[in-house]
């Protein structure tokens, strides 16, 4: 009788069996688990979350990757070992003998795993390339950064637009030029280095024809389209709104209408040079008509006056340079208070409310709950002591008006990142920003003494205008009136000298 213990047969060849093998093994088997149950979780829950996708497709894959390197790195090294041992120069290869029973167990799970990790991996790239795609993964993985940023584009008119369809749009080759950008933008979240506020990404968009024009249509010819405006004095309870409603020239088209977008395409093409980082002061401006005849603008102070600029600072105006901030719009106090008493979101009837509410707004906070705070304390203290008989009787609109103006700074206004609206200046129109007076300023001239013009129908037709009883209407046009007492210096300085929107 043979009383030596049964010795356990081996199921792999002997330099499986090593510490390298091992901790490959139990790092796949461990990871393995992890993505089973969590594409569980992602498939059969309704609602997305952005970093149960992070970690399941992006953060997990290469640790899998890492674990299944490990298990035919730590054999080869075993096999080594094992050849220094008996002494033999020539490094054998590993032989696959499917007669054997150890070799047929290893072919077998190396199949099946290989099986169920490409299977895996086809779905986690899907899946991960998706999840990188996202509006969610854009706007909240980075949420300290990209909150102002996020907050505006979901109230703006492209919300359902996704992000990539602008910032990126179709071809690989702009697809690596970004995500390329995207990895020094993570260094740079990591260590703090970033911008504060983000900086309007003015040089690296794709020019709007391969992304606006995807969507929106510029052979479309449009006559003109009717814009109605209402404002309120500092005292909207005792100065009725003023009204204006006016007809902007749209115009463009095959045809080449005179009108705004006969500056793209259909009309002259048109080269500038800007003298800043955000483009807001333009001094060299060329023009050539469908003719071919060129003509050449610059204003006094230009650098460019008797030379032509670097071919390298020229810049073909296109869409964006009107169209600046078509999702990511951070509303001025005065615009966004406007809005807030024309929709009955704050009572016209409380005292001085515009005039406290743009203070309010336009001051610094360190952050949103300190400006919650000063705005509640402010405006109760306010109409508490100075406006008592109002308070007193009105005390549930002196309460909305406060909810909504807090609501206002919150969508508009991110001390953190020192994003507001006085930090991104709009080109659409110029009433707080220089927009169309960057060029059209009467001060841009040919050698010949040719100007740019300065006139207010160039662009737009104003229908009807007044306040209460006193309204003017006249279909063919009426010459602008200021509203609300004032001087005739606005005639002779641009809007966003007085109208700085705080």
């Amino acid at each position: 009788m043979n009383d030596q213990p049964k010795q356990r047969k081996q199921r792999f060849p002997d330099h499986f069996y090593n510490n390298i093998t091992y901790c490959g093994v139990g790092l796949s088997v461990f990871i393995l688990g992890c993505e089973f149950f969590l594409f569980a979780l992602d498939f059969l829950t309704s609602s997305s979350n952005v970093y149960l996708g992070i970690v399941t497709y992006i953060l997990l894959p290469p640790f899998l990757i890492i674990g299944l390197i490990l298990i035919p790195w730590g054999a080869r090294l075993k096999q080594h070992q094992i050849l220094k041992g008996i002494a033999q120069k020539k490094f054998e290869p590993i032989v696959i003998d499917l007669s054997l029973s150890t070799h047929q167990n290893a072919i077998l799970i190396f199949m099946v795993g290989t099986a169920i990790v490409l299977t895996m991996t086809a779905i986690g790239c899907f899946k991960a390339y998706n999840y990188m795609e996202s509006d969610r993964f854009c706007g909240v993985t980075c949420h300290q950064i990209m909150k102002p940023e996020y907050t505006a584009y979901l109230q703006s008119p492209h919300a359902r637009v996704n992000c990539v369809e602008c910032h990126i749009g179709s071809g690989v080759g702009w697809y690596v030029h970004y995500k390329m950008a995207g990895v020094r933008m993570l260094f740079k979240t990591l260590d703090g280095s970033y911008s504060r506020p983000t900086p309007a990404p003015v040089d690296t968009l794709r020019p709007a024809k391969e992304t606006c024009e995807q969507c929106h249509w510029p052979g479309k010819s449009f006559n003109a389209i009717q814009l109605n405006k209402i404002y309120y004095a500092d005292d909207p309870s005792k100065t009725p709104p003023w009204a204006v409603k006016m007809l902007i020239r749209i115009g463009g088209g095959q045809n080449g209408e005179a009108g705004i977008h006969a500056h793209m395409y259909y009309g002259d093409e048109i080269y500038y040079v800007p003298d800043d980082a955000k483009r807001q002061k333009i001094s060299w401006i060329k023009t050539i008509n469908k003719s071919g005849i060129t003509k050449i603008y610059t204003t006094k102070s230009s650098p460019y006056k008797d030379a032509d600029p670097p071919e390298s600072k020229v810049r073909k105006m296109d869409c964006m340079d009107c169209h600046n901030r078509p999702t990511h719009r951070f509303e001025a106090p005065d615009v966004s208070i406007n809005r807030a008493l024309a929709e009955g979101n704050i009572s016209p009837s409380i005292p001085v409310i515009k005039a406290k509410a743009v203070e309010l707004l336009s001051k610094e906070y360190r952050s949103p709950d300190e400006a919650e705070k000063m705005i509640r304390s402010s405006l109760n203290e306010y109409y508490s002591k100075k406006q008592s008989a109002y308070y007193g009787a009105h005390r549930d609109n002196v309460e909305q008006a406060i909810k909504n103006i807090i609501l206002i700074y919150r969508s508009n206004f991110f001390p953190d990142m020192k994003s507001r609206w006085d930090a991104y200046p709009d080109n659409i129109g110029h009433m707080i920003s220089l927009g169309c007076f960057r060029c059209h300023d009467d001060e841009h001239k040919t050698k010949t003494g040719e100007s740019i013009t300065r006139k207010c129908t160039s662009c737009h037709i104003i229908t009807q205008q007044g306040s209460g009883t006193a309204v003017q209407k006249d279909p063919d046009g009426l010459q602008f009136l200021h509203p609300f007492d004032s001087d005739e210096s606005w005639k002779t300085s641009n809007c966003s000298d007085c109208h700085t929107g705080g």
